[in-house]
């Protein structure tokens, strides 16, 4: 088989994030704003997206803290799923439909869940207190509802058309 034709079939949006039973496709996403109104022209623009970014640079510097022997355990668990924030918000705007930036919104969210466990398991087993987890901690509580209330708008929106 050539290469060529592994490729010629294959629909992101069909194989990969699966929107039925979750969220509509809707409109093209050049029709976003955040959740204030603001508009956005790429996903570089969206508040989420920027505060994701700073969650992994905080994470990654926590991390450093860590045992030696954590590095393939809960260093890289953590690392991941920080990563997974912005990124999943990045991807949801590419696929370019409402429906798929609720998607990686969500995806999103659940990562910023994640991520909130697994500081708390850290500090469990003394690898960072709990004054460590404090800054990220409420930055992951502000993300965590700013996320939920960009999903909530971007289907309001969906309605009103």
């Amino acid at each position: 088989m050539r290469k060529e034709d592994r490729f010629a079939s294959y629909n992101p949006q069909e194989r990969d994030w699966q929107l039925e039973g979750y969220f509509e496709p809707g409109s093209e996403v050049s029709m976003v704003s955040e959740p204030d109104g603001r508009p956005a022209k790429g996903f570089k623009d969206l508040w989420v997206w920027s505060q994701g970014m700073a969650l992994t640079a905080t994470v990654y510097s926590l991390t450093r803290k860590f045992p030696k022997d954590e590095m393939y355990g809960l260093t890289s668990q953590l690392r991941r799923a920080a990563v997974s924030v912005p990124s999943n918000v990045a991807e949801g705007w590419a696929r370019n439909k409402v429906g798929f930036l609720q998607l990686g919104l969500t995806y999103a969210r659940g990562s910023v869940a994640e991520v909130e466990t697994q500081l708390l398991i850290a500090v469990g087993q003394g690898y960072l207190t709990e004054a460590d987890t404090k800054p990220p901690i409420d930055l992951l509580n502000g993300l965590s509802t700013a996320l939920l209330k960009f999903i909530v708008s971007l289907e309001g929106r969906k309605k009103r058309r």
